[in-house]
């Protein structure tokens, strides 16, 4: 059963009874307009709890999608941080230690 995050209510437009418990009718004339004003006054009612959930909806992803765009814009500072470096980066200015060959060579393929 999927988590319920959002309620669009109400679920039931049209489910209002035109009579009282005991049975006599609550209207005398006009029981047709009554049930259509209020099945379109629940749908009316419905698109407004639409109107709020899709508003909450957009809101949360306005919020995701700047925290992405923030993101974004670190990780590309970063990246032109490291680029900077790499042009900067001469590699003849390195110094390389000196080893002998025998040391080299023992380190590559081990004595048996």
């Amino acid at each position: 059963m999927p988590f319920v995050l959002r309620v669009v209510e109400p679920v039931y437009l049209s489910r209002k009874s035109l009579h009282h418990a005991d049975g006599t009718p609550r209207l005398k004339d006009g029981e047709l307009d009554a049930v259509t004003n209020n099945t379109l006054a629940g749908a009316v009612r419905q698109l407004a709890s639409l109107v709020l959930v899709a508003q909450d909806i957009f809101d949360e992803l306005n919020h995701i999608l700047n925290d992405v765009g923030q993101r974004s814009k670190t990780l590309r500072e970063r990246i032109a941080k490291v680029e900077k470096k790499v042009d900067e980066y001469d590699p003849k200015r390195v110094t390389v230690r000196k080893l002998p060959i025998s040391h080299t060579l023992s380190r590559i393929a081990p004595s048996r």
